[in-house]
């Protein structure tokens, strides 16, 4: 039996418990994917505009991006039992208020709750099942269900959604979240409390104000960039002074809300990495589902099956490269998978507009899913092997985040682009999946500028010939 800081007895959680609190990962990968196959009806019904729609996709992931790491800290300085508690219920909230949405701005502020509520449940949920619990392989076993539910929801998110967006409409996918949340919320009442570390006083305290300004940026970003080609001068000059302003709260208060030694040069080049390549990866899929929806006709649990092999694949092979990370270090998987992503987003472009292009869309979202099944291993051994060990669970918070603001820019730049596609006649997917695999390689190239500055110096010489190839 593990001991809090403040002396205080932790009692490890049932069996059933564990599985309730691991559920979240589940919801939340459910809930980052199903957007996809929700998408063409939310705008059929709603006609929410191109920045409209874009909103309804990357409020999620803007509030969750935004969010993660003060949460982190609520879950450390807080009763994370009660954290965890608070979050769902957020994100039941969201849930509900997603399924009644009647217009799309309401459907917007729904999607930011179940951010919110996903931002604050992550951390305090691997607190929850990890903290009673001794290093080891009872530990390890714990994060491995925890990690594998989340890859399970997100697969299961094109499936299950879809299949109710084709049948009963686009309600129904939000309305099927809350037996899950009531399920969660069954198991896991009874989790005993887990009092935090309340020793460091103020210092442990999130940072309120930071945190605003960061949501702010990050979601007023988003908006300006989708919105940019509509918007009169004097408001985009308005909105350029107020993110600014945000920007400099942001950065003077950046200490607050990430550790010192956080973001050394590794994790750096794992941000960028991973930035690019969910930008690339969720804009073209953003793109892909309405094509196949308005210009082919298909139904939406159609269209999530044609998608299924992107996550099936990642889920299958996430071990071989880990196993490829081992031998070769991070750096030839990294580029191979980057390489790897952003040929299969282009194979897309060759889809023309007569009959839907079911076997290409399958090599390439293949492709995709064994691109990301080497990127992501490498890019988080890389940062989190390079972060000492007070601070990888930071280091982590800080890729998801880099990801998701990376996948929420992607969604915004197609949008002001105009490179959406429209209801009507068929048209070409050539353009937008040549940009969107320009993101993954722009990805690459930061990253690589990132590499070949003066290295780390934590990283030993052996390492960095390795990777080099010398």
């Amino acid at each position: 039996m593990a001991m809090t800081r403040i002396g205080v007895p932790q009692r490890a959680l049932t069996r059933w418990q564990v599985y309730g609190v691991c559920l979240v990962m589940f919801l939340e990968g459910l809930s980052s994917s199903s957007i996809n196959v929700q998408v063409a009806a939310v705008r059929a019904d709603l006609a929410p505009g191109p920045v409209g729609l874009q909103l309804v996709a990357s409020t999620f992931l803007v509030a969750y991006a935004a969010l993660l790491l003060p949460s982190g800290r609520l879950a450390d300085w807080l009763d994370r039992r009660h954290v965890f508690l608070a979050g769902l219920g957020l994100f039941a909230l969201g849930s509900l208020a997603g399924a009644l949405a009647p217009t799309v701005w309401v459907l917007v502020a729904a999607r930011l709750l179940q951010g919110a509520g996903a931002a604050l449940t992550a951390p305090a949920a691997l607190a929850l099942i990890t903290a009673p619990l001794p290093e080891g392989a009872e530990r390890n076993r714990m994060v491995a269900l925890y990690g594998a539910l989340g890859a399970v929801g997100f697969s299961t998110g094109l499936v299950l959604p879809g299949f109710l967006v084709a049948q009963f409409g686009w309600r129904s996918s939000f309305a099927v979240l809350l037996p899950f949340v009531a399920l969660v919320l069954l198991l896991t009442w009874r989790v005993p409390s887990a009092p935090a570390d309340r020793e460091g006083g103020a210092a442990n305290r999130p940072d309120w104000p930071g945190t605003v300004a960061l949501l702010g940026l990050v979601g007023g970003g988003t908006w300006l960039l989708g919105a940019a080609r509509d918007l009169a001068p004097t408001t985009t000059t308005a909105a350029v002074v107020l993110l600014t302003c945000l920007g400099i709260v942001v950065l003077a208060r950046w200490r607050r809300t990430v550790p010192d030694g956080v973001l050394r040069r590794p994790a750096r080049l794992a941000m960028a990495a991973l930035a690019g390549a969910f930008a690339g990866v969720l804009a073209s899929i953003y793109l892909l589902t309405l094509a196949l929806q308005d210009w082919h006709g298909l139904d939406a649990f159609t269209v999530g099956l044609l998608i299924l092999p992107q996550p099936a694949c990642f889920a299958l092979l996430a071990r071989c490269g880990s196993a490829w990370v081992n031998r070769a270090g991070t750096l030839p998987p990294l580029v191979a998978g980057m390489l790897l992503i952003a040929t299969s987003i282009g194979v897309l472009s060759l889809a023309g507009s007569g009959r839907p292009p079911v076997l290409l869309v399958l090599l390439a979202m293949a492709g995709v899913g064994a691109g990301l099944a080497l990127v992501y291993p490498a890019a988080s051994i890389r940062a989190v092997n390079s972060a000492p060990e007070r601070l990888r669970g930071s280091t982590a918070a800080v890729l998801t985040t880099a990801q998701n603001i990376g996948g929420s820019g992607g969604l915004a730049l197609v949008t002001a682009l105009a490179l959406v596609p429209q209801p009507g006649p068929a048209g070409s997917l050539a353009v937008p999946m040549v940009v969107c695999a320009l993101m993954v390689l722009a990805g690459l190239a930061v990253a690589g500028r990132t590499l070949c500055r003066r290295r780390d110096p934590n990283l030993p010489d052996i390492v960095v010939m390795r990777e080099l190839g010398l």
